[in-house]
């Protein structure tokens, strides 16, 4: 029961239950201590589970495998699990309980997410090549000749013509320059770091690059004492997600105090960092499209920093998605894997 690596619930004829494993125990949020007790007790929680548990004592045999959503739980948002279900017999064959073998899908789900990210920015990065190669010549020379024109041009309408020329060009270049930076590899290095002091160092940072008359604080729940991530990419996308929750709050429409905090806690199989605002929330409409570059709801946005703090997520092999905040606001969650034991082992 210790060494599964998947979920184990079981119980008797009488609805009670009758085995539980240390990993079942942790994907359900409950304790293995709880032998004995009537399942919709103990899983009161999770009322599906004990349901499809006590379905399973009519003795049918069930399909090889199933899913099923359940609810969200300490450390852990709403969640789905694959499943198989059977009926348990005694040696003469009479009805014994029931068990459900399962497993977490977050992970997998996850993965998903990653390769729909990278076929985005394998398409992206095919597009940027193809702007670059069609725009950067002709723009260089657009820019040159204008430079050129501007010599020739005494003080005037004219020469602030050239001049404004000039800036619309350099704006369109760095937008191209801008879009292949993005589908750029990200080379990630790796290291523990400590949680306390690289929230601390984002929220100083966030304050230098943004004017805010708000509230900001920090927290690190137990667990999540230390992370494992390159410090200089994972700095540089929180500061990006906070300042992106900063100017969301001060914009139209804010009605109640700013405030911002940043909360690292652990997770299943990793650490989640949240940024929780008080601003007017993200429509659900576009919840997936502010992840894509260039894409802002703000005149003088650039639509870039999410779509980078996003591309850091997922080179740490983790994600960054936006949901509702308690009491009301964004809520952006950054999930960050466990390094592989070998790696945990030098952070010890």
């Amino acid at each position: 029961m210790a060494s599964l690596r998947t979920g184990l619930v079981g119980i008797d004829a009488a609805g009670r239950l009758a085995a539980l494993s240390d990993e079942g125990a942790r994907i359900l949020g409950c304790a293995p201590a709880s032998i004995g007790r009537p399942c919709d007790e103990v899983l009161a929680h999770q009322p599906e589970v004990a349901r499809l548990l006590v379905s399973a004592l009519d003795g049918r045999e069930r399909a090889g495998r199933a899913e099923t959503r359940l609810h969200e739980t300490a450390g852990h948002d709403a969640f789905t699990i694959g499943y198989t279900l059977l009926p348990v017999r005694d040696d003469e064959g009479a009805l014994a309980g029931a068990a459900m073998l399962f497993r977490d899908l977050t992970p997998y789900e996850r993965r998903d997410e990653q390769d729909r990210l990278h076929d985005r920015l394998a398409a992206l990065g095919q597009m940027a090549a193809g702007l670059a190669h069609e725009l950067r010549n002709p723009l260089a020379s657009v820019e040159v000749l204008a430079g050129l024109l501007k010599r020739r041009l005494v003080d005037g309408e004219d020469r602030e013509l050239v001049e404004e020329l000039l800036e619309e060009v350099r704006t369109v270049a760095s937008a191209v320059s801008a879009s292949l930076a993005f589908v750029r590899p990200v080379a990630v290095s790796a290291e523990w770091i400590e949680t306390a002091a690289l929230l601390a160092d984002v929220e100083e940072r966030a304050r230098r690059r943004t004017a805010f008359a708000g509230t900001l604080g920090v927290e690190v729940e137990a667990g999540a004492e230390r992370l494992f991530a390159d410090p200089t990419l994972l700095r540089r996308a929180l500061v990006d997600v906070s300042i992106n929750a900063i100017e969301a709050m001060d914009g139209p429409g804010q009605d109640r105090a700013s405030e911002l905090l940043l909360r690292a806690g652990p997770a299943v199989d990793g650490f989640r960092i949240d940024v929780d605002d008080t601003g007017p929330g993200v429509p659900e409409e576009i919840r997936e499209r502010i992840f894509h570059p260039f894409f802002t709801t703000r005149p003088e946005g650039t639509g870039v920093g999410l779509a980078e703090a996003q591309k850091v997520a997922a080179a740490h092999a983790g994600s960054l998605a936006v949901q509702d905040a308690p009491g009301g606001g964004a809520r952006f969650r950054m999930y960050l894997p466990a390094p592989e034991a070998d790696a945990g082992a030098g952070g010890t």
